[in-house]
């Protein structure tokens, strides 16, 4: 096998890793992950201003620490595809689970697990790029909303990705600025009710932040 075969196998193992962490090799993606992601979902918190009424449900939850960071909220849930990842969030949400501030569930993000009205708050951080429909999403996400509920995204720009051989388009999807513009008015999210600015992380990392609102 050439080296460029077996960097371009690895990056893509990596990549699976990243959409859906298993066994050993999925937890060190996670802590990793983990440590990456702290600062924008700081930042989508905070777009999404969060109150203590609200009813929060993190999609692609990952290892549970976007809910960890809001513990003033009356409700948090979280959703996830890997079993693995679900087992380090309850680990992390030990405490609100068992006091049944909290619950996390396995499941698709494209087939959300509850009734409407259940939700005011809608985080999905790091999760669009394994999204095979982002308009069908959001419409998930409207089924199971409150009036006046916000989705909140997070996005790596295009740009950036195309810099990291493990988030190829093999296994991640890319958006520019103008293609999640082109996702949200796909799904009918009104020109007034939404917004997008630019996220910049250390190592000149470009995020996207995308706040809509889902009536």
């Amino acid at each position: 096998m050439s080296w460029p075969t077996f960097r371009d196998g690895a990056s893509q193992a990596v990549g699976r890793q990243l959409s859906n962490p298993s066994g050993v090799g999925g937890r060190l993606v996670g802590r990793i992950m983990g440590i990456a992601n702290r600062l924008p979902v700081r930042a989508l918190i905070q777009a999404l201003e969060i109150r203590n009424e609200h009813r929060v449900l993190d999609v692609g939850c990952g290892d549970g620490s976007a809910l960890a960071a809001i513990p003033h909220a009356a409700w948090r849930c979280g959703v996830d595809r890997s079993e693995t990842m679900l087992a380090v969030a309850r680990r992390r949400l030990r405490g609100p689970i068992d006091q049944r501030q909290a619950e996390l569930l396995l499941g698709d993000m494209m087939k959300l697990p509850f009734e409407a009205g259940s939700f005011d708050r809608f985080i999905a951080a790091n999760t669009l790029y394994f999204c095979e429909d982002v308009p069908v999403f959001i419409d998930g996400c409207r089924r199971v909303a409150l009036p006046g509920a916000l989705l909140g995204i997070y996005v790596t720009s295009a740009a950036s990705m195309a810099r990291w051989r493990f988030a190829g388009p093999a296994t991640h999807r890319h958006f520019t600025r103008e293609q999640l513009e082109f996702e949200l008015d796909q799904a009918k999210v009104d020109l007034r009710a939404r917004s997008i600015r630019p996220l910049w992380l250390p190592g000149a990392i470009e995020g996207l932040i995308a706040i809509a609102r889902l009536d």
